[in-house]
C-alpha cells in the first residue's frame, strides 16, 4: 500500500516549530508523587512552562542519529506480535524478540527486561486497557544516583554484581503500537547538546519506594528531533543510562509534543516501550 499524501506530507518536512514542557529550577528539588492507579495523572511539585523550540526530522539527518553518539536511534524491527494489548504476546513472544535484537544490534552481552510501559492517549481506551498516558514533561528515565540502583533492586545479587562490574546502560525500546503517531509524537535531545545544569534531580514518590528522575530545563544549545511517521516496524532506541564516562551519549532527554501541523482528525496515540539493562561485559 502506497504511503498517502499527509504521510508524505510529514516525512518530507525538515521541521516543527513547537513548544516543549520544561521544569523551571528552584532551590527546592521537585518530586513525582506517583498515582497509584497509574491510569490517572501524577501530581508534581515545582513550576513547569511551555518554551518554544525547533525540532528537527530525524529521518533527514546525515549521518543519521545513533545511540552511542546523539543517544537515539531509529531502527527497523519487525515484530511477530498481533496484538501489543495482549501482556501473554508480550511476554512470550516480544520480550525474547527484543533480547535478541539488542544483542546483535546494540553488542549486549546481556540483556534483562524488567517492565513495558503502553501509553494510550485516547482516555477511554486507557481505562479499558488499564494503561498509561504519553507524558509530555520532558525528562530521562534514570539520574547518575538511580541507574545503578536499578541494578541492584531488579538483579538478583551475582548477576547484579556481573552488570556492575562492567560497563552497562539502560535503553528503552520505543514503538508506535497505533494507526499513527502523529498526535503525540516523541521528541528526543541530542546528548552533544545538553549541558550538566539541563538535568534536574527529582524523586518519584511511589507507595514503596522513592526513585529519581530528572526533569529537564531548557536551554537554546539544545537540539531536538522526532522522527515522522513511525510505523509498527521501527523502534527507537533511547539511551537513559550509561555507566561509561568516555565521551559517548549517557542521557537522552525526551517527552511528548504536540505537532501543529497534522490534521484535527488524526487518530491519538498508542506507543509501547521496553525498558532494559544492558551488560557490556
Amino acid at each position: 500500500m502506497a504511503p498517502d499524501a499527509s504521510a508524505l506530507h510529514h516525512e518530507a518536512l525538515t521541521h516543527v516549530a513547537t513548544t516543549l514542557h520544561f521544569f523551571v529550577p528552584d532551590d527546592e528539588k521537585p518530586k513525582v508523587l506517583m498515582a497509584d492507579d497509574y491510569t490517572q495523572e501524577n501530581r508534581r511539585t515545582g513550576t513547569f512552562r511551555d518554551e518554544p523550540v525547533t525540532i528537527h526530522n530525524g529521518r533527514l539527518a546525515d549521518p543519521a542519529p545513533a545511540l552511542e553518539r546523539e543517544g537515539f536511534e531509529l531502527v527497523e524491527h519487525i515484530s511477530n506480535v498481533s496484538n501489543f494489548y495482549d501482556k501473554d504476546q508480550i511476554a512470550v513472544v516480544h520480550y525474547p524478540e527484543i533480547i535478541r535484537f539488542l544483542k546483535e544490534n546494540a553488542g549486549a552481552t546481556d540483556v534483562h527486561i524488567f517492565d513495558h510501559t503502553l501509553r494510550v492517549q485516547d482516555t477511554d481506551k486507557r481505562n479499558a486497557n488499564d494503561t498509561r498516558g504519553p507524558v509530555p514533561i520532558v525528562h530521562n528515565d534514570y539520574t547518575e544516583k538511580s541507574g545503578p540502583q536499578r541494578i541492584t533492586d531488579l538483579l538478583a545479587a551475582d548477576r547484579a554484581e556481573k552488570f556492575l562490574s562492567g560497563r552497562f546502560a539502560l535503553v528503552n525500546v520505543w514503538r508506535s503500537i497505533g494507526p499513527d503517531v502523529q498526535r503525540l509524537p516523541l521528541a528526543v535531545a541530542d546528548a552533544r547538546t545538553m549541558a550538566a545544569d539541563d538535568f534536574v534531580a527529582t524523586d518519584m514518590v511511589y507507595s514503596d519506594r522513592l526513585g529519581e528522575i530528572y526533569q529537564i530545563a531548557g536551554n537554546t544549545n539544545q537540539r531536538w528531533s522526532y522522527f515522522p511517521n513511525m510505523n509498527r516496524d521501527e523502534v527507537l532506541l533511547l539511551k537513559c543510562f550509561d555507566s561509561a564516562h568516555d565521551g559517548r551519549a549517557r542521557y537522552t532527554a525526551h517527552g511528548a509534543f504536540e505537532d501543529p501541523s497534522v490534521p484535527v482528525d488524526t487518530p491519538p496515540r498508542e506507543s509501547l516501550e521496553i525498558r532494559t539493562l544492558l551488560s557490556f561485559a
